[in-house]
């Protein structure tokens, strides 16, 4: 599951981001439709006598914000009257609701599991429904449900043979910088890691830093070294990295860019913005005190009202190693983020897999996409008319990246999220080197590696 279909990603973000293309395109990318998933079975939601009218879901409140939920309540109530929908916002999954899912305990009846806290869905595979059927249901136009939704969306929420989840936003990682700053000093993307450091030593000269942290999110620049590894090594190191190889992270590739990143905390190009991310992201998109900052598309709407006016938001692929990589230097990494899931055992299940239907219907993505300026795994639900240097440059991202879009998924199915941010917040403190980080971090993935709760999974 680690490679995407650039062609897919394209056609699926619609009119809007393949017009943005069109100048930086050889060819028109002409929309083509998939497969289908099976037939389509209409559903009559609630169906029995006694099914329960009430719905209720726990929502990350986190970049993207409740609203987008709320919305979906609000089509599935005017669709069904007499349904109530409570939304729940939540800022630490696992934290707030640990309780909700022991034994007695009565679950939302839809939860997205995001964020720092988010549930090791691996290790929790008989708490939640199985969503293949509803992806084989009908939409609201008639066309099967799964088919609606962009090419390899379901993939991440694929735990073994079950659908355990449902992944929403469509994100984009790269570097974010402000494009107005960049075009006034002259500056271009660093391409190479040398390239950076002497940017970092130039930007200095101005009192700024290069990179910023939040110690809660520090693994953050972990995504960014992984992307850079992949880059430089190939598919060899993704492969190795998601399938929880031994050595995988003594991969020469891997262990260069940590040089890297450890030569930019030993030079001081690294600020630590505090212990919240939203308050240190400020710090690089509101006060200018650092220049770049790695993220997923979430980050534009995470940080409105926090950034400068002129800021211009924008992503670049992340730096290689050498000038001659083993994949181009626009590869980038492109993954569904926001896993929506069904609790079991919650008071109305039904209504939960309703409420997520209504959730991928083209209306309310389409409002999402216009909020947050990311797009959706709902295909076509990039609106033609809108515009925005954030969306603009990650559609040029997919464009530029051809079929060298990949992704991967062991920290958040595994649950390695907590303990890798903690070794990031060490590192950046200057009390691991690149090479015990790598030690420390081999061996978070030998012990999931060797774990009986989890069911493992490999990639090619």
């Amino acid at each position: 599951m680690g490679t995407l279909s650039r062609r897919r990603v394209l056609q699926g973000l619609g009119v809007g981001a393949v017009a943005a293309l069109s100048a930086c395109a050889d060819n028109p990318i002409i929309p083509t439709p998939v497969p289908s998933q099976g037939s389509a079975t209409p559903t009559a939601f609630p169906s029995r006598p006694g099914d329960s009218l009430e719905v209720e879901a726990a929502v990350f409140d986190g970049a993207f914000g409740t609203d987008y939920v709320r919305e979906a309540g609000d089509a599935l109530t005017t669709q069904y009257p007499g349904i109530s929908v409570t939304i729940t916002p939540v800022t630490s999954v696992s934290g707030e609701l640990a309780d909700r899912f022991a034994d007695g305990g009565t679950p939302p009846d839809l939860l997205d599991n995001s964020g720092p806290g988010a549930f090791p869905l691996a290790s929790m595979v008989d708490d939640f429904e199985d969503l293949t059927a509803l992806l084989l249901t009908a939409s609201a136009d008639g066309t099967v449900l799964g088919d609606t939704l962009t090419e390899n969306a379901t993939a991440p929420g694929l735990i073994g043979q079950k659908q355990v989840a449902i992944n929403y936003a469509l994100s984009v990682y790269g570097l974010w910088h402000s494009a107005t700053r960049f075009a006034a000093e002259g500056w271009t993307m660093p391409a190479t890691w040398d390239a950076m450091l002497a940017l970092a030593e130039e930007a200095r000269s101005s009192d700024t830093y290069l990179f910023v942290y939040g110690e809660d999110s520090a693994d953050y620049y972990q995504e960014l070294a992984i992307t850079s590894a992949i880059k430089e090594g190939g598919h060899e190191v993704r492969i190795a990295l998601d399938n929880l190889a031994d050595g995988a992270w003594h991969h020469p590739a891997v262990t260069g860019v940590l040089a890297q990143l450890e030569a930019c905390v030993a030079e001081g190009y690294v600020l630590d913005g505090g212990e919240g991310h939203v308050a240190a992201q400020a710090q690089w998109s509101q006060q200018d005190r650092a220049l770049l900052y790695p993220a997923g598309s979430w980050i534009a709407r995470e940080m409105e009202g926090r950034t400068a006016a002129d800021f211009e938001m924008t992503v670049s692929p992340v730096p290689t190693l050498t000038s001659s990589p083993a994949l181009p230097p626009a590869a980038a990494h492109l993954t569904p983020t926001e896993a929506l899931v069904v609790p079991t055992n919650s008071a109305n299940p039904e209504g939960g897999k309703e409420l997520l239907r209504s959730l991928l219907s083209l209306p309310v993505a389409e409002s999402f996409v216009r909020a947050n300026l990311t797009p959706t795994v709902v295909r076509s639900s990039v609106p033609a008319d809108l515009t925005s240097s954030a969306l603009t440059s990650q559609t040029r991202v997919i464009a530029d990246a051809g079929d060298a879009i990949f992704t991967w998924r062991f920290p958040s199915y595994y649950g390695l999220n907590t303990q890798q941010n903690a070794l990031w917040n060490r590192f950046f403190a200057g009390s691991l080197t690149a090479a015990t980080l790598a030690e420390h971090l081999q061996a978070l993935s030998d012990k999931a590696a060797a774990d009986p709760a989890f069911e493992r999974y490999t990639v090619s």
